[in-house]
């Protein structure tokens, strides 16, 4: 698409579309209401999706660094609901989109977590179920490349980012990568719509989703 055609394809979206999406976080998945069609979207590290993972395989060999294994770890999260309070649009120069998703900045969204079968080294303290506190300007920006084909648009997920802060509830120390293992699973779960996802614009020039395969 043109850059002209993505200021205007943004401009259809904030006026059009924009107040008719919304994201629910609720138990380990994300319900996305886009336009009254709701996907649910499964937040959680790709080798809990197959009951045929066995984790006694999975986990690689744990290394030994100056008295401390290492190795993968992988986080499950279980939400209590939150929903997002703003959705909108703005495009860059290089054509491509952000869609951000804003939580209500006054709320303390609670995610219960705990390290999942399929991670090597478990911390007590991070393999017992324990809350994780996403508090502050809490909000998932998603950064796509819209692509037009005849009278259908499709996104590609380029880039996310998340914003606020994470902490504890009990207080201890968080894990000082969950952010970034909560970041990576949400891009899974968003790219994995996008991916199956084709928008048209309605009568209304509103962009609705058209299909999910």
């Amino acid at each position: 698409m043109t850059q002209n055609e993505v200021t205007s394809l943004v401009e259809i979206l904030n006026n059009k579309t924009a107040n008719n999406i919304q994201l629910t976080l609720t138990q380990n998945k994300a319900e996305l209401n886009w336009y009254n069609s709701i996907t649910t979207l499964h937040i959680k590290n790709k080798l809990d999706f197959s009951p045929k993972n066995d984790s006694t395989t999975i986990k690689k060999t744990i290394q030994q660094t100056k008295n401390r294994q290492t190795g993968p770890i992988y986080f499950k999260y279980n939400f209590e609901p939150a929903t997002s309070v703003e959705v909108n649009f703005r495009a860059n120069k290089y054509g491509n989109v952000f869609l951000t998703l804003k939580f209500n900045p006054q709320d303390t969204i609670n995610i219960r977590s705990q390290l999942n079968d399929f991670s090597c080294v478990h911390r007590t303290s991070d393999s017992s179920p324990h809350i994780v506190q996403w508090s502050g300007d809490t909000y998932i920006s998603f950064l796509l490349n819209p692509i037009k084909t005849d009278d259908t648009i499709q996104f590609k997920v380029q880039g996310i980012t998340i914003s606020g802060k994470f902490a504890r509830k009990d207080q201890k120390p968080i894990h000082k990568e969950y952010s970034k293992y909560f970041r990576k699973d949400l891009r899974q779960a968003f790219e994995t719509f996008f991916n199956q996802a084709a928008f048209k614009l309605n009568d209304n020039n509103s962009l609705i989703i058209e299909k999910t395969m």
